[in-house]
C-alpha cells in the first residue's frame, strides 16, 4: 500500500509539470555519424557501429550500436541502442531536459516511448540542476505525453525540492 501511493504521488509529479516534448523535433532531419554503417534496404535495417551519434532537433543518441528499423513508406519505425552506457538527451517545450543513460534503449517512434532496460536511469534537468532522477531495471518514457513507467524490480526515486523565489520588497 505504502509502496503503491508513493507511486501515485510521483505519477502525479510527473504529470503535473510540463514535460512535453518540443513538438518540432520530428519535421527535423535525422543526422547520423558513426565509424561504420550497414544499410540493408530490402529488410529495412540500418545498422552504425562504434561511436554512434544520432541526432534529430533537440534530441540526441550517443552509443555503441545504432540499429534503425524502416517501415514500408521508408519513416524509421523503431530504433536500438546499445552502450556502454547508451545515452538520450530532449529538450522539452519548457526549456527542462530528458537525459537517459542504459545499456539497451529501444525507441518506439510510431508510439513514441523510449524503452530503457540494463541498468535504466531518467532524469528531468532544470537550468542544469536535477528535479528529478529515477533508477531501474526497466524505465517506458512517453516522449509526447511526459509519462514516466518504472518496474521490473526495485524502483530509486528522487525528486529535489524546487526553492521557491522570495518575494521583492
Amino acid at each position: 500500500m505504502y509502496c503503491r501511493k508513493i507511486t501515485l504521488i510521483f505519477i502525479s509529479l510527473l504529470l503535473s509539470i510540463n514535460a512535453f516534448a518540443l513538438k518540432n523535433d520530428r519535421e527535423q532531419p535525422i543526422l547520423i555519424e558513426s565509424n561504420k554503417a550497414t544499410i540493408d534496404n530490402i529488410k529495412r535495417v540500418a545498422i552504425y557501429e562504434g561511436d554512434v551519434i544520432v541526432i534529430q532537433g533537440s534530441i540526441r543518441i550517443n552509443a555503441d550500436t545504432v540499429t534503425l528499423n524502416y517501415t514500408e513508406k521508408q519513416e524509421i519505425g523503431k530504433v536500438i541502442a546499445v552502450g556502454q552506457p547508451a545515452r538520450f538527451q530532449q529538450r522539452l517545450e519548457s526549456g527542462d531536459e530528458i537525459k537517459a543513460k542504459a545499456r539497451r534503449m529501444e525507441y518506439n517512434a510510431i508510439k513514441d516511448t523510449l524503452h530503457l532496460t540494463k541498468e535504466a536511469e531518467l532524469r528531468k534537468e532544470k537550468d542544469g540542476k536535477d528535479i528529478y532522477t529515477s533508477n531501474a531495471p526497466r524505465i517506458i518514457y512517453d516522449t509526447q505525453r511526459g509519462i514516466i513507467k518504472a518496474d521490473k524490480g526495485r524502483v530509486f526515486v528522487k525528486i529535489q525540492p524546487q526553492r521557491k523565489s522570495s518575494p521583492k520588497k
